[in-house]
């Protein structure tokens, strides 16, 4: 995969004025030493799995001796320190495409990286409601910084999305409001680094409708803005508001057009169709109650993890003594990021669990200060199910607490 450095550089940062050799050999270093320090960060957690950063660069020296830092990650890296390897091979392979493409909206600077898509490139599963796996993915990588060059906010400050971000595909012939990555399974994780925000946006993979545009739009806010867009019901296309004031990039994804297939492109839409408008849920019912009756009812393992989330959703501490039983209980601190990472087991049970609990995470609690998040595991038997719950002490630390749940 080949990178359009002429793009790249075309929007790199360059000194005003000319550094003598020594400065650039510092500037070298601490590049490197900055790289190797960044590749051993431990991953952050956001809402889909959390990542680190690192920050690559490109030092042009010619005639005169010129340098430029370009602060943006390539998608590879950005796989590789989310220990997705997977996905890190299939942003080198030759079905990625690395763009570079920058727009600026109002006070933000918008840049597309690169996408890739394809069957089971990410070790990071996504599932729809009904808990099935979705495997057929895009994935789509972008910088969000502030036009003025200001940092954005970190994402253990306090200001951290107080101006969010949506990121989706849309599709050409198809109303943008009901087609996008709301509904078309999408997702993402986010982070910040030297004040660059990133993103890796994942919905069913789009390679379907190659045939036709599929653009990229990033606007302000945590849903599809019609007012940043408009739709030409007459022609399909999508194109930018230009009287709109806020965040409306707009992109277009460079697909490969072989790889396009109607017959899956009709059925696709015709699911979302039935979905939006209430059918799918009737023919969903109905397939449940036929594979109830073949007795291919779900398992008394989900059932038993089922049950437990469901009843332990607004239990307080007492209702946790009276109907469970505590087999774990440690203190965790929170790191430099503000997040709470956390190992363990219990070996009578043979569990094992680890994780990140992330900051924004105890936003929400009760008057108990236990957080409404709860992690349920499968016990070691149909009838078991583990519960870890969280509480925020008055200095700052957390109580994790992991319960036994019998049905």
């Amino acid at each position: 995969m080949k990178y359009d450095m002429d793009e790249l550089l075309k929007n790199a940062l360059s000194a005003k004025e000319e550094p003598d050799y020594w400065l650039n050999q510092s500037i070298i270093k601490q590049i490197e030493e900055k790289e190797n320090a960044n590749m051993s960060k431990k991953n952050r957690r956001m809402r889909i799995p959390a990542v680190a950063m690192l920050t690559a660069a490109v030092v042009v020296a010619g005639s005169a001796s010129v340098y430029a830092a370009w602060k943006y990650l390539t998608p590879q890296q950005v796989a590789e320190i989310n220990e997705d390897q997977g996905l890190a091979a299939a942003f080198q392979s030759e079905d990625a495409v690395a763009v570079g493409e920058v727009q600026e909206c109002g006070d933000y600077r918008v840049t597309l990286l690169g996408i890739v898509s394809g069957e089971n490139l990410s070790k990071y599963a996504a599932m729809d409601d009904s808990g099935n796996i979705l495997n057929d993915r895009t994935y789509v990588v972008t910088a969000i910084e502030n036009a003025d060059g200001t940092p954005r906010p970190d994402t253990s400050e306090d200001d951290y999305g107080e101006d969010p971000f949506f990121v989706s595909p849309l599709i050409e012939g198809l109303n943008p409001s009901i087609y996008n990555s709301v509904t078309m399974g999408g997702g993402y994780s986010e982070m910040v680094e030297d004040g660059v925000q990133y993103r890796i946006a994942e919905c069913d993979n789009v390679e379907k409708f190659a045939d036709r545009q599929v653009y990229l739009c990033v606007n302000d806010g945590m849903f599809y803005n019609n007012d940043a867009y408009t739709y030409d019901e007459q022609s399909g296309a999508i194109s930018r508001n230009e009287q709109y004031q806020g965040v409306n990039a707009l992109f277009t994804l460079p697909l490969d057009k072989s790889k396009a297939d109607k017959k899956a492109a009709e059925e696709y839409v015709k699911q979302i169709e039935d979905e939006w408008n209430g059918n799918g849920e009737a023919e969903e019912a109905e397939e449940e109650t036929a594979a109830s009756e073949a007795g291919n009812a779900i398992s008394d393992e989900t059932d038993a993890t089922a049950q437990a989330a469901k009843e332990s959703e607004h239990w307080k501490l007492e209702d946790f003594e009276n109907n469970t039983e505590l087999v774990k209980e440690m203190e965790l601190t929170a790191d430099a990021d503000g997040n709470y990472a956390y190992q363990y087991e219990i070996s009578a049970d043979g569990l094992a669990s680890e994780g990140v609990l992330g900051k924004e995470e105890l936003s929400d609690r009760d008057e108990e200060n236990m957080a409404k998040c709860r992690r349920i595991m499968s016990g070691e038997d149909s009838q078991t199910a583990y519960i870890e719950t969280f509480t925020l002490k008055e200095d700052g630390n957390v109580v994790l607490q992991v319960y036994k749940y019998r049905k």
